[in-house]
C-alpha cells in the first residue's frame, strides 16, 4: 500500500489479551477472542485531513509491523545459561523502531512493546487490521547440539520462490548475514503462523541461543544493533525506499 508521504511520529499500542500458550513459529488453529483482538494504533499525529473533506490519511508511504517473537509466559527457546529467546527478540525490534523514526516514508509499529504474551494469530490479525505493507517476525534459534550456528530466514511452506514473501526473506537473509558475518543457513520453508498474513511476511532467525558464541553475541547491544540495522536496510530495499 502506497500512502501519502510526509513526516509524523508513530506509536505501537498493544492491548494484552487473555493468555493462551501457542508456539510463535508454527501454525495453529485460529481462535478469535470474544473481546477485541490485538489493536495496533498509530497516534493521531500520523494523520492529516484530505483537502475538502474530513477523511484522515496517514503521512507516510509504508507501514511495517515488526514482531518480536514470544513474550510473557512464552519464553521461546531456552539457551546457554537459561538465556530466553524473548529477551533477544524484543530489544532488536525496539532498535528497528527507534532507528526508523527519522524515515519520512516508513512507519514501524511493534506487535508488542514489553514482556507480554500475545498469540501469533492475534498479531497477524492486528497487522491485517491496520493494512500493514510488510510483516517481519524476529526470532532466535535453538538446537540440541551447541555446535550449530548461523542465521536463517523462514517463509510459509506455501510460498513459491517467486512470491513477494520469499523475496522479502531473501533480502532479509542477505542483509543480516552481511551485517553479522554469521553462517548463512539460507531461506527455508516451514508451516508458519504467518501463512494468514495478507501482506508479504517473513521470519528471521537471528542466531542460536544454544551456541555459546552466538548466545553471547545475541546479548550484546552492538550485535543487536547490527541486526536491527540489517533488518531496516532490508525493509527499505524491499520497498525501494531510497
Amino acid at each position: 500500500m502506497n500512502r501519502q508521504a510526509g513526516y509524523c511520529s508513530a506509536t505501537a499500542i498493544a492491548y494484552p489479551l487473555p493468555r493462551q500458550r501457542s508456539d510463535s513459529r508454527l501454525e495453529r488453529p485460529l481462535r478469535i477472542p470474544a473481546i477485541s483482538l490485538v489493536l495496533l494504533a498509530i497516534v493521531v499525529s500520523c494523520l492529516s485531513l484530505v483537502a475538502g473533506g474530513d477523511k484522515p490519511i496517514p503521512l507516510y508511504r509504508y507501514l511495517v509491523v515488526i514482531d518480536p517473537g514470544h513474550g510473557g509466559e512464552d519464553p521461546g527457546a531456552i539457551g546457554i545459561g537459561g538465556l530466553e529467546e524473548k529477551a533477544i527478540t524484543l530489544p532488536i525490534a525496539q532498535m528497528v523502531y527507534l532507528k526508523s523514526l527519522n524515515d519520512k516514508q516508513l512507519r514501524i509499529v511493534l506487535s508488542r512493546r514489553d514482556d507480554e504474551y500475545i498469540s501469533p494469530a492475534d498479531r497477524i490479525l492486528a497487522a491485517d487490521s491496520i493494512s500493514a505493507d510488510l510483516y517481519v517476525s524476529i526470532h532466535a534459534n535453538a538446537f540440541s547440539s551447541g555446535s550449530v550456528s548461523g542465521v536463517e530466514t523462514l517463509v510459509h511452506e506455501t510460498q513459491s520462490t517467486g512470491s513477494a514473501s520469499y523475496r522479502l526473506a531473501e533480502i532479509l537473509q542477505q542483509h543480516v548475514v552481511a551485517a553479522t558475518g554469521a553462517v548463512d543457513r539460507g531461506v527455508k520453508w516451514a508451516p508458519l503462523f504467518i501463512r494468514r498474513a495478507t501482506m508479504p511476511a517473513a521470519l528471521v532467525e537471528t542466531g542460536f541461543v544454544t551456541n555459546p558464541h552466538e548466545a553471547k553475541l545475541l546479548q550484546s547491544i552492538s550485535y543487536q544493533s547490527k541486526i536491527a540495522d540489517a533488518i531496516l536496510a532490508a525493509i527499505r530495499e524491499f520497498l525501494n525506499i531510497q
